[in-house]
């Protein structure tokens, strides 16, 4: 019996059973003889009987998408041993929500600074633009004063009328 595997060394997984390594050992491919410790840390986390029921059933294919898998899980759990692939997954959603929620900031702001009439400017209120995009509106004629209050004008108000609270509460003091 002269197969490839019997000159040379076994895979993680069959050293570590203390047992002759096959050429039908299904973990071979994914475990070989110096990746030991990835072997060892998917040995804690599942046990070598439910990694190998695990993949047995699966098409070659299948089987390379479930190791990596099976190993990518088992060494989050060791860096992580609380929160694992589940931390990592929440904290990329949380930056996606992030990054979704600065976009429709940004794009809201963009619509702000597309539209083709001016704010209305009140002479009670400081104006609600920046200083330096003031001058492109003063040029355009009258004001045409909208309806409807978009979210920035909407958050003026509040710091303008938050400011005024507590200029008026350091007043008091």
């Amino acid at each position: 019996m002269n197969d490839s595997r019997s000159s040379t060394q076994a895979c993680a997984a069959c050293k570590y059973q203390r047992r002759k390594c096959g050429s039908k050992c299904i973990l071979a491919p994914f475990f070989p003889h110096h990746r030991e410790k990835q072997f060892l840390l998917a040995h804690r986390l599942f046990g070598v009987g439910k990694i190998t029921n695990m993949i047995k059933p699966l098409d070659p294919g299948r089987r390379n998408i479930a190791m990596a898998t099976i190993i990518y899980e088992s060494d989050m759990r060791a860096k992580d041993p609380v929160g694992g692939c589940l931390r990592i997954i929440q904290n990329l959603q949380s930056q996606i929500a992030y990054s979704q929620t600065e976009l429709q900031l940004m794009l809201q702001h963009l619509a702000f600074f597309r539209r083709s009439s001016p704010p209305p400017s009140f002479s009670s209120h400081p104006s609600p633009l920046p200083f330096q995009f003031q001058h492109q509106f003063k040029s355009r004629g009258p004001l045409q004063i909208q309806e409807e209050k978009d979210p920035y004008h909407l958050l003026q108000e509040d710091i303008k009328l938050e400011t005024d609270n507590q200029d008026a509460w350091r007043r008091r003091r």
